[in-house]
């Protein structure tokens, strides 16, 4: 598939996710956790085009960031190698020191949304133990990647 499917028309960033053979389990369908995982590198990939800086330096000490606080999926229909998932990545809700990242997968083989998945981020002051406000900077950009709506 070379454009967007329709069905990820609010989703303003799309990551490709090969379906492998050992991502099944015994039951001959993917693994319920591999979603979480493909999910988890869609998320990383969003935030390092939102925030190109982030994890740049891994000999450096971060001393705030944003921090995986709840993630879940539901599971629409089964998805089974080979496939081609289009994981549409976009913010839903955002608060004073949170937002929520909202995830489409779409099977390529079935042409429909197989899962949707979310996550509560927050900034976070590792050093400090403690939730940080998202600052106007962060809220801005956060804002540009909203859904505009919610399927």
């Amino acid at each position: 598939m070379t454009s967007k499917p329709s069905a990820l028309s609010d989703y303003p960033i799309v990551h490709t996710q090969t379906v492998v053979w050992g991502d099944m389990d015994s039951m001959n369908h993917v693994n319920n956790t591999k979603y979480f995982r493909y999910c988890e590198t869609a998320r990383i990939e969003f935030i390092r085009l939102l925030f190109p800086n982030f994890g740049a330096d891994p000999s450096s000490e971060m001393v705030s960031g944003l921090a995986l606080a709840e993630t879940s999926c539901r599971f629409k229909v089964s998805v089974s190698y080979p496939d081609t998932l289009l994981i549409g990545t976009a913010v839903s809700e955002i608060e004073t020191n949170e937002f929520w990242v909202e995830h489409a997968i779409f099977s390529e083989k079935m042409n429909l949304i197989a899962a949707q998945a979310k996550a509560r981020m927050v900034h976070y002051d590792f050093k400090k133990g403690q939730r940080l406000t998202l600052d106007d900077d962060l809220m801005a950009i956060l804002n540009k990647h909203r859904l505009s709506q919610i399927i």
